[in-house]
């Protein structure tokens, strides 16, 4: 995971998915997040689906729980803030509360974005983002 400060580092890889290049256009290498000075402020997070409770269907490799769990281990040995784990999904990906199947190493999201707009997941989630001043109290 790579940290960037701009969309503009981002180019399509094989699968047509945005992601950041290894370097920026002067050539200075991206930091890598687990070995970061400062913490991250938000994550956004690909799904399949996900539910109004915060719970993300990925495509079963388990590589984003695996890497915020270790994150969340660095997060607690720094004492840092957490950060926002935001969902970027279509209001179509978007399921009732319980329908989708988790397991005890999946890490739930704090929001969703959708076309339909902006969905805080419980009082957690308002209190980052009054943290991170990006709603008012």
């Amino acid at each position: 995971m790579l940290k960037i400060s701009t969309v503009d580092v981002l180019t399509a890889s094989s699968m047509n998915i945005l992601e950041p290049s290894l370097e920026d256009s002067n050539g200075n290498h991206h930091e890598d997040v687990m070995q970061a000075s400062d913490p991250v402020d938000l994550v956004i997070l690909p799904g399949l689906a996900f539910d109004k409770s915060g719970s993300r269907l990925g495509r079963n490799g388990g590589y984003y729980d695996s890497f915020l769990k270790k994150y969340q281990e660095l997060i607690e040995e720094r004492k840092w803030k957490q950060p926002l784990l935001v969902a970027l999904s279509y209001s179509i990906q978007i399921m009732e509360e319980g329908s989708i199947p988790v397991t005890p190493c999946d890490v739930p999201v704090d929001a969703l974005v959708s076309p339909a707009g902006f969905t805080p997941i419980g009082s957690a989630a308002l209190k980052k983002m009054q943290l991170m001043n990006l709603v008012s109290s």
